[in-house]
């Protein structure tokens, strides 16, 4: 019973980023981003409309929680039309402004 072993030597290897791995990784950064936003405005609403709500200024909190959800709806989906309309421009080479020629 002869047991071979194998031994190799270590070989230094250079891993290069491509730059779509670090162009999606920065999207993905700025997706994150963008969420905690939206969450921060939603939580900032609803601690306003909490505070109004036990002082009891009932029509305050409604207007507190529906700024907050119009807030938080207009930042997100704004995020999500740029993104739209920038994948849109990189993979066509259109701008929104040759639309109307």
């Amino acid at each position: 019973m002869f047991a071979t072993l194998l031994t190799t030597t270590p070989q230094a290897t250079t891993t290069v980023l491509a730059a779509t791995d670090l162009v999606s990784g920065s999207r993905s950064l700025y997706n994150i981003m963008v969420g905690v936003i939206v969450i921060l405005i939603l939580v900032a609403s609803g601690a306003r409309a909490m505070a109004a709500f036990f002082g009891g200024r009932i029509g305050e909190t409604v207007s507190w929680a529906v700024v907050g959800v119009i807030v938080a709806v207009i930042v997100g989906s704004s995020y999500a039309i740029y993104t739209s309309t920038k994948r849109t421009t990189d993979q066509t080479g259109i701008t929104t402004g040759q639309f109307g020629q």
